[in-house]
């Protein structure tokens, strides 16, 4: 979907953005503990155009988890509900998302790469105990399909059905373009292997993880070994009392 949007000139913020935006991590820490956590003050409009303010349309974890607060900041605004076979999409979470939460060596990762890894999991963790009341990847998947439901629900709850679509990937351009008030790209519509695209990126995210950690060990065994060349001068050039 957010390749759609973005084809038609509706720039998309995605999950996956925060991958190049990883500062970003620090706003939506501070909406996640605001909304399930009581944490701080709960984000005003101005806040959000701060984050979004350059992109036309949101998609995927964090952002959807704010689309009443998103509605009635920008009351104008269309949605999108994209209509997926519920058990298709679990497999999808299931081996995409929760999996790499969960693995032993990304968490490993995540604690030795503060910089990167450490924000993205910081963010992940938030929504996993706020919106998917989950501490552990059994709860985590015992939950899934329940939220997923509820966040359906809920969308079809908050938004005027004036300005909502519920919408089928297979069903290409035609409606999606009628709705939004675009013309119908000369281009097929795109479909995206989302399983390997998501897998590929979660390799990006570990690799470079490892990298940053990697680097960071370097730098402390450098001053180490600094501290030690210097103690060994210091101490060798320290004259020896005489008896």
């Amino acid at each position: 979907m957010r390749h759609a949007l973005n084809i038609l000139d509706f720039p998309c913020y995605h999950g996956i953005d925060l991958i190049a935006n990883i500062r970003d991590t620090e706003a939506w820490n501070k909406a996640l503990d605001a909304k399930f956590f009581g944490q701080g003050d709960k984000f005003t409009c101005d806040d959000w155009d701060k984050l979004l303010g350059n992109y036309s349309a949101i998609a995927d974890l964090p952002a959807i988890l704010f689309a009443e607060e998103l509605l009635q900041c920008y009351p104008n605004s269309k949605v999108v509900l994209v209509e997926r076979d519920i058990e298709r999409w679990y497999k999808s979470f299931n081996e995409g998302i929760i999996s790499s939460i969960w693995h032993p060596a990304i968490r490993i990762i995540a604690r030795l790469d503060s910089r990167f890894v450490g924000k993205l999991a910081s963010t992940s963790e938030r929504w996993t105990t706020g919106w998917m009341e989950a501490r552990s990847k059994s709860e985590m998947q015992v939950n899934a399909r329940p939220k997923y439901k509820e966040h359906y629900e809920m969308v079809r709850r908050v938004t005027p059905s004036s300005r909502l679509l519920e919408f089928k990937l297979e069903d290409g351009w035609e409606p999606l373009c009628a709705f939004l008030g675009r013309p119908i790209p000369d281009i097929d519509f795109p479909r995206v292997n989302e399983a390997a695209a998501l897998s590929e990126k979660i390799r990006l995210i570990a690799w470079k993880g490892i990298k940053n950690a990697l680097r960071t060990s370097l730098k402390v065994s450098s001053a180490i070994l600094v501290l030690v060349i210097v103690w060994w001068v210091v101490g060798g050039s320290v004259p020896r009392r005489e008896h």
